[in-house]
Parts: structure tokens; C-alpha cells; sequence
């Protein structure tokens, strides 16, 4: 059997194999990572978060170099996750999963309180326009959060080639009051990827900082709550055929709304009117596209609801969707509000 003998030789049959690109909005908050590293073999040991892996080579090599810890990596770009999905591939890494997800948002929700053993962030964007200094990743929010996520002792570990940016999350660092700062030697393979290797060859000087969280309590950053049943409002009277519609931008909890249009259904067996709305939810470390269906259900009644493709994250700005839409039907049409439940 071509199963048995790739087996014998120590590889891996379909069968054997971990999912290793995570469905993270469809985890619990925060995971369990027990549950997700018991596949195919169980690995129970600490956990470490890799932010922005690139081509994965840094990651894979710790991962072999210590196989009874788990890591978990985070990246937005999906060139990035392809390359380090065919390496974990060929590697023969079980320790490793990755996830399409923002930092920021990723370890908010995924993590529990005093988790983490480290967060390794080689190389990240240093934004130097001074416009763009908002868009660094090691602000003090993040470093906040990131000292609620890490055990006593857990480290947040930074590579960088910019001096600028190294004082930044110096600076950031120290208004925590979080952490202790220490100046190791770069760990095997921290000099060695992608964006270092560029750098070094250019003649750029590396640095490496390790800021390690001491006694001090952390703020709290509490998980999102998953909505039961799912953010919606029930309207009295029928959906009005041809409702006009403007592109609308509306201030909601800490963030924005905007409904981009609106489409009338042409399917559906039951016949009754459905009408789909495309929005975009807009906060300060995270951005959904969103779709919210407004139908008919019968009796006189309309179910404004947002739609549960893409696992959306609901937010109390991803609410607002509902709310918008509700509006602009009150506003379109001869409707009345029955209940609201977002």
C-alpha cells in the first residue's frame, strides 16, 4: 500500500495529516488549543505566536528544533501563508498552525488570559512616515494586550533592521510598565530569514530585544461573546420592490458602517422577497466585509439578520450593520419596528 510504505519511510498518509490553516473565527473564544493540536498525534506543551511568518522558515525550524512545543502563526498576506504551507508540508511539522488573521484581533480573541509563552515578531513594517507611526504593530495598546496574553516570564521577542523602530517599541514598552528589557544573543535562524537575509546583505545593522513580562498586573481585554441567536431585527409589513438606496457611512459603537448597496434576491424556493445588503465594518484593529439579508418570513413580518457566511466576527460595530439596514427600510417603506435584538 503506497499509504503503509510512505509510513514506513516516516512520511505521512492523507489521513495522518493536521489542518494546519485554521478556521480561527470558527473557534471558540478563546480556543482551545488542546483540542486543536490533538490531531494526529497530541502535543500538550507551551504555546508560541509568530507574527507575520513570512515564507515560514524561521517558524518551521523552531518547530522541529522543539517538537513538543506549539506554535501558532499569524499572516495577513496569503502569498505569505501559501509559501509556509507547502513548507510545514515538506517539512513534516506537526507543532504548527497558521491563521489568516490581524495580530491584534488574533491574539484578543484566540488567547486566554496568561497563556503564552512568547510572541515573536522578526522584521515587522516600521512605518517610518511619521502619518503611518499608527500603524505599527508594537504600539502600547498592543504591548498591553500582548501582556495580558503572556504567562509571568513570557517574552514578547522583536527582530528589526530600523533604529527608529526598535526606540518606538522601546518607548511603548516601558509606558506599559509591563515588562523587563533584555539584550540576548539573537536565537539560531532570527538572522537567517527571509527579510534578514536582505538586510544583513545590504549592510543594514540587526537588532534583537526581548521584552519580558515581569509581576505587574495587566489590564483586562475581555473575548467577544458569541451572539445567541445572531444580531437581528423583526419588522411588521412586506419589502418594498425597488426601495432607493444611497451609499451610507454611519458612526456605530467605536467604529464606522458603510452599506455599499443593495440587491434584490432572484432565487429562493419559498418565493417570498429577499433583499441583500454588502457592507463594510470599520474599527481600529479590525475590517469586515459583511453581508446582511433582509426577508420576508411570512404573516406580515421581515427578518433583517446578519448573514452568518464568513463567520463574522459581531462586534458591537459588526451590529450596527443590522442597525443601518433596519433604518434605511424604516426610512424605504412602509414598515414598522416589531423588536430589535442587537
Amino acid at each position: 500500500m503506497i499509504t503503509e510504505a510512505k509510513q514506513k519511510q516516516g512520511g505521512r498518509g492523507p489521513g495522518d495529516r493536521p489542518h494546519v490553516l485554521l478556521r480561527w473565527r470558527a473557534l471558540s473564544f478563546p480556543a482551545d488549543w488542546d483540542a486543536v493540536f490533538r490531531a494526529p498525534a497530541p502535543v500538550a506543551g507551551g504555546l508560541s505566536v509568530e507574527v507575520g511568518f513570512g515564507d515560514g522558515r524561521f517558524t518551521v525550524a523552531r518547530a522541529l528544533a522543539e517538537p513538543d512545543m506549539r506554535f501558532i502563526g499569524l499572516e495577513v498576506s496569503s502569498g505569505s501563508l501559501q509559501r509556509a504551507l507547502k513548507r510545514i508540508e515538506r517539512s513534516g511539522a506537526r507543532n504548527v498552525r497558521l491563521a489568516k488573521a490581524g495580530a491584534q484581533v488574533a491574539l484578543e480573541q484566540l488567547f486566554a488570559p496568561a497563556s503564552l509563552d512568547a510572541i515573536v515578531v522578526n522584521f515587522p513594517c516600521p512605518w517610518p512616515k511619521e502619518r503611518h507611526a499608527k500603524h505599527r504593530l508594537l504600539s502600547r495598546r498592543f504591548l498591553s494586550l500582548a501582556g495580558s496574553r503572556l504567562k509571568p516570564g513570557g517574552e514578547v521577542r522583536l527582530a528589526t533592521d530600523h533604529p527608529e523602530y526598535l526606540g518606538y517599541a522601546l518607548e511603548e514598552a516601558a509606558a506599559t510598565g509591563l515588562y523587563a528589557v533584555l539584550r540576548p544573543e539573537a536565537p539560531p535562524g532570527v538572522f537567517e530569514t527571509k527579510y534578514a537575509l536582505k538586510w544583513r546583505d545590504q549592510g543594514k545593522p540587526l537588532h534583537y530585544v526581548v521584552f519580558r513580562r515581569n509581576a505587574s498586573e495587566a489590564p483586562e481585554h475581555p473575548h467577544l461573546e458569541r451572539p445567541d441567536p445572531m444580531p437581528h431585527a423583526l419588522l411588521r409589513g412586506e419589502l418594498p420592490l425597488d426601495p432607493p438606496f444611497a451609499k451610507v457611512v454611519l458612526p456605530y459603537a467605536e467604529g464606522h458602517v458603510i452599506l455599499h448597496e443593495a440587491l434584490r434576491s432572484l432565487g429562493g424556493e419559498d418565493g417570498r422577497g429577499r433583499v441583500l445588503v454588502r457592507a463594510t465594518v470599520e474599527e481600529e484593529t479590525l475590517r469586515q466585509q459583511l453581508m446582511v439579508v433582509a426577508q420576508e418570513r411570512g404573516a406580515g413580518e421581515v427578518i433583517v439578520r446578519l448573514e452568518t457566511f464568513g463567520d463574522p466576527l459581531v462586534t458591537p460595530t459588526a451590529r450596527g450593520c443590522v442597525h443601518a439596514v433596519t433604518e434605511w427600510l424604516l426610512a424605504a417603506g412602509d414598515l414598522s419596528v416589531k423588536a430589535r435584538n442587537y
